[in-house]
């Protein structure tokens, strides 16, 4: 049997509509559910990937921010306000001559302490073609006293990427997604195995968009380290506690 938890921590799941390419639009649109969100109690809240501007891969370069752009201040100024942790998904970013899938997460007093670049593209001539990662590997990082790691979408499907986390501590896995209803049983399906061979928590937050004729189906999850799903979203705007 597992140990009795020391403490309950209460995550805000922020499955959210994005408009593509409508970067202010969509800002308010997840102001409005990261507030929900606090409100409802929660302590960490999760965005999708590319949430603030969709999945477009052949627009990243015109839509990519700097990195101290309009969307990373919003995550940060929320968090500090309202006292949550934020886990912002993932913001197209222009680092240098590059343009980079980069998650972001800020602490509860608006802190930047972790970031990702997208390791695993889902194709060469789409995503592979536009994003470029740093050299810094996984993530790892304390999301309100848990080791938390984080994978991107595509990343998902490589086991040895999340057991590289969980074996630097990450007892909590979040997976920021823009993934397509066509592979929602491959979501399901990996979303528990990822979370039973690692004996961790698998936190994953799905968007609900429509792009380029791909739309996201949202199914947003969490599991437990026994591959049991604790709470599922349908495939609209929702918001999960």
């Amino acid at each position: 049997e597992f140990p009795k938890a020391e403490r309950t921590l209460r995550v805000g799941l922020v499955q959210m509509n994005t408009v593509p390419c409508e970067a202010a639009e969509n800002r308010k649109t997840a102001e409005r559910l990261i507030r929900r969100a606090a409100e409802g109690g929660a302590e960490l809240v999760v965005l999708p990937e590319t949430w603030n501007v969709g999945f477009s891969p052949a627009l990243f370069a015109d839509l990519a921010e700097p990195e101290d752009g309009e969307s990373r201040a919003l995550l940060s100024r929320l968090a500090k306000e309202l006292g949550v942790a934020v886990a912002g998904g993932s913001i197209p970013t222009r680092r240098g001559g590059s343009i980079c899938n980069t998650f972001v997460f800020y602490t509860d007093k608006g802190r930047l302490a972790a970031e990702y670049d997208k390791l695993h593209a889902f194709s060469p001539s789409g995503e592979g073609g536009v994003f470029s990662a740093r050299e810094t590997g996984s993530a790892c990082f304390s999301a309100c006293g848990v080791r938390a790691g984080v994978l991107l979408c595509y990343d998902l499907r490589f086991c040895e990427q999340a057991r590289l986390l969980a074996l630097g501590g990450a007892g909590l896995l979040l997976v920021c997604a823009q993934w397509p209803r066509e592979r929602l049983a491959h979501w399901r399906l990996l979303t528990m195995a990822r979370a039973v061979e690692n004996q961790a928590f698998v936190l994953a937050v799905n968007g609900c968009g429509m792009f380029e004729g791909v739309r996201s189906r949202g199914g947003s999850i969490a599991v437990s380290p026994w591959g049991e799903v604790i709470s599922e979203a349908g495939d609209g705007e929702e918001l999960v506690l």
